[in-house]
């Protein structure tokens, strides 16, 4: 995931958690691993969050926070490290296939069901429709959709 850092001269920064999180990890001991990332990027902060097995004595968190910051400070981020006992979750990591989500079979039969009642042209104008109320949703609804609607204005004053 990409998460917004700041605004500066040149436009927005924006950071790669997964970049974090592998900085994070090479400055790990071994039996230990970087079970996820957070960055507050209104604070120029990373909370670290570092596991170790169940049985296994925890990490002196001080040492591990001192290298992960000697990787970090360079970059202008501050680093908070918090040690967690127990394997690292991949809940959330494994997804069931395709064909066993509801949702995909909701969305097939429907489209079939479209398809026959509504014929081809029918199912074009459904979905020209829909896109184009959803695009000019998000161009009046989200702010990313704003700044294009304002950077586009600001072209026609100069």
């Amino acid at each position: 995931m990409v998460l917004f850092w700041k605004n500066g001269p040149l436009g927005r920064l924006w950071i790669d958690e997964s970049v974090l999180k592998e900085q994070v990890a090479s400055c790990l001991p071994e039996g230990t691993s970087c079970s996820s990332v957070q960055f507050l990027g209104d604070r120029d902060l990373v909370n670290a969050y570092v596991s170790f097995g169940q049985g296994d004595t925890a990490p002196d968190g001080r040492e591990i926070q001192e290298r992960v910051s000697e990787r970090l400070t360079p970059l202008g981020l501050a680093v908070s490290v918090s040690l967690v006992a127990g394997a690292p979750s991949t809940k959330g990591k494994e997804r069931p296939p395709l064909r066993r989500s509801p949702l995909f079979w909701g969305l097939a039969l429907g489209g079939l069901a479209a398809f026959y009642n509504l014929g081809l042209s029918g199912v074009f104008w459904v979905l020209f429709f829909g896109l184009g109320a959803w695009g000019i949703a998000w161009l009046f609804l989200t702010s990313r959709g704003r700044d294009r609607i304002t950077s586009f204005l600001d072209h026609f004053e100069e």
